[in-house]
């Protein structure tokens, strides 16, 4: 996996003295962020976000002119970012915070700044940004590797309804036959086809006459089944093979397909029927 990369942090408030200490906590918070610039104003503020691109923005919601809460407004309508937005100010107000939350800031913090709420402040940033880059990197992962099913290109929506449902059926079908072993679900391979969920798991269901889950565990114990000849082989280790890390639960999975449990099944010497 790549590493994990140093977030940029843009500071706003009309008060140089926050600047500066807002420059030492982040610069001594021992998080992956990066004060990359400072305003004095919201204007000052939009032109420096389109040069730096901000994941992660500190706004004093007190300002000459444009206050806070325009600025997180006018933000969002910047190409290329959605930073995260903790908002300061010196005003314990409740119609405020409402506001910030519906802009959706990370926090809303009082001043004077308390070094500890920034750092947990920001430390919550950051583990929203890197959960975000997760979700898109295990979406892309899953797309490449639907595209391997199906080589050329997904499901065109220009296809007739009954003709793309079948294709994309089609392509889960294969992608669970193909990585089974893995611990992939409905949501990475409707992510993959750009779809969603809802929208997939019926479709899939409706052509190949098993829920995502269902056709999936099919899959895995009818592999399992044959894995179980190879006397070499525990349970332990054909589970694993299968995509069950734990024992428990690929006992129950084969149960709950076959009707036995593993060991029943490897001791009678049944045959998978298919």
């Amino acid at each position: 996996m790549e590493d994990s990369p140093n977030y940029r942090v843009l500071a706003v408030d009309d008060e140089p003295v926050v600047h500066r200490m807002l420059e030492t906590i982040i610069g001594s918070c021992g998080l992956p962020v990066t004060l990359e610039g400072t305003a004095l104003s919201g204007e000052e503020a939009l032109n420096l976000a389109r040069r730096i691109l901000p994941d992660i923005c500190i706004l004093d919601i007190r300002m000459e002119g444009m206050d806070g809460l325009e600025l997180a407004r006018r933000l969002k309508n910047v190409p290329g970012i959605s930073p995260r937005i903790i908002y300061l100010t010196a005003y314990d107000r409740f119609e405020y915070a409402q506001k910030a939350v519906h802009l959706g800031a990370v926090e809303y913090i009082l001043k004077p700044i308390d070094r500890r709420e920034l750092t947990l402040a920001l430390g919550r940033a950051v583990n929203s940004l890197q959960a975000e880059r997760l979700n898109r990197l295990q979406a892309e992962k899953v797309r490449r590797k639907l595209k391997t099913v199906l080589p050329g290109a997904l499901p065109s929506a220009k296809l007739p309804a009954q003709s793309r449902n079948a294709e994309i059926a089609a392509t889960v079908r294969t992608y669970i036959e193909q990585h089974y072993a893995e611990n992939i679900s409905l949501e990475d391979a409707a992510s993959g086809l750009e779809l969603s969920p809802g929208y997939v798991g019926p479709v899939f269901k409706s052509i190949c006459g098993l829920s995502f889950r269902a056709y999936l565990r099919s899959v895995r114990i009818a592999r399992a089944a044959e894995l179980m000849a190879d006397q070499s082989l525990n349970l332990s280790q054909i589970a694993q093979m299968v995509g069950y890390e734990d024992l428990n639960y690929f006992s129950q999975a084969f149960l709950k397909e076959t009707g036995v449990r593993p060991s029943e099944y490897r001791g009678g010497g049944r045959r998978w029927a298919k």
